[in-house]
């Protein structure tokens, strides 16, 4: 497609309460200057949410787009829900689907890009409905790992039916679509990224001083929602190992639990507490300036016990020069290249982490190495300019179609 006419999107997202992974990668890619040049968005989501709070300096028009609690508060990931609550699902996809179609009515977009699966199944019917094209950024694993089999059934008949254009954010999460059915022409892979010049190292590590970790003292990190999968409590039992070795170095927990995992949280304490950790384990709530945080570590583990989709905190702590160990699984193999830019260690091997860990501290040249190679690694494939090229010519294919 020609740049002639700048490409008009609906941008579709409902997340109400929180800043996700998939909205944090929203507004870095609605900030970059190509999609600024080429494409004129509005973006439909939460009203007072934290996206719509961080989408109004940029500068994008914003329209209302919310799930009633029958269906935004239905969480289909690990969940059963009862026949009932099913019922009040569909009704409401239903109606937010018919609210989508008087709206893209009025706003006239060459294309519907949504972001989180219910907007896939909503915002895809709605631009079917209108003839329009509609693309899914899928941001989510779609196995048995995470969805049950009547989730990832409806989303692949979907898919088959709605005839979107999909982008999955790994190699991996691709072939868990092809896996379950859907059409390999319908999806392409488009890796994630992160805004290069935003991560600059902070050389002061605010957070060593806040901890009061002596310089010199490893402090190793983990970042992320506080959720069973992610494997903080592998990360437990990777410092009670260390801490049993007699090797110096504090651990941080940064991040937080939604509601459901705050028994999840509390286990957490009670392992500090019960196996004498407090004086070497900080949990950190989630933090403003990412790269401030991060930028304080000397190392930061990737623990989680099931595929990851991507894997954005590696390429932030690859960006500020920090050595990356992460889980040999999901998308994670693609962003490292073992003892090249960062370690692949298997999923739960606390021994091989804290054995990888012993080698990073013991052989200065080893993180020379790896910090090196992981700025070049995120230099050259994680710029958000070639996420921006790599959308472009999607959405200017499916518009071309």
């Amino acid at each position: 497609m020609s740049d002639a006419r700048r490409i008009r999107v609906l941008l579709v997202d409902h997340v109400s309460k929180v800043l996700g992974g998939a909205e944090v990668n929203i507004l870095e890619l609605l900030a970059h200057p190509g999609v600024r040049e080429h494409w004129d968005v509005t973006v439909a989501c939460a009203p007072d949410s934290p996206l719509a709070r961080a989408i109004d300096p940029l500068g994008w028009p914003r329209r209302d787009h919310a799930f009633a609690p029958a269906l935004n508060e239905l969480r289909v990931v690990g969940r059963r829900f009862s026949p009932m609550a099913k019922i009040r699902a569909w009704q409401e996809l239903n109606r937010a689907t018919n609210r989508l179609k008087v709206l893209a009515t009025d706003l006239r977009p060459d294309v519907l890009l949504s972001c989180t699966n219910k907007d896939h199944f909503a915002a895809g019917a709605a631009a079917l409905a209108l003839s329009i094209p509609s693309a899914w950024w899928v941001n989510d694993i779609l196995s048995s790992d995470f969805f049950g089999w009547p989730v990832r059934r409806a989303f692949v008949s979907r898919a088959r039916r709605l005839q979107p254009h999909l982008a999955a954010v790994s190699e991996f999460g691709r072939a868990a679509l092809l896996k379950e059915g859907v059409p390999a022409s319908a999806v392409r892979t488009v890796h994630n990224g992160i805004p290069l010049d935003r991560y600059q190292r902070d050389s002061k590590r605010p957070l060593r001083a806040f901890l009061k970790v002596a310089e010199g003292v490893p402090l190793i990190g983990i970042v992320g929602r506080l959720t069973p999968w992610k494997g903080q409590d592998i990360f437990l039992r990777i410092a009670q190992q260390w801490a049993q070795q007699g090797r110096p170095g504090h651990f941080a927990i940064i991040g937080g639990a939604f509601n459901e995992d705050a028994p999840f949280e509390a286990h957490l304490h009670d392992f500090v507490r019960l196996h004498g950790l407090a004086d070497r384990v900080h949990f950190v709530p989630f933090q403003p300036n990412i790269v401030s945080t991060i930028s304080s570590l000397d190392a930061l583990i990737h623990a989680s016990t099931k595929p990851e989709p991507f894997g954005r905190v590696l390429i932030e702590a690859m960006a500020v020069g920090v050595p990356v160990l992460g889980a040999r699984a999901g998308g994670v193999p693609e962003i490292i290249t073992d003892n090249v830019d960062g370690a692949l260690v298997p999923a739960g091997d606390v021994a091989g982490y804290v054995r990888t860990l012993t080698r990073l501290f013991s052989d200065p040249e080893v993180s020379a190495r790896w910090t090196a190679a992981g700025s070049r690694t995120v230099r050259e494939r994680f710029g958000m300019h070639r996420v921006f090229e790599d959308w472009h010519t999607l959405l200017a294919e499916a518009v071309a179609d």
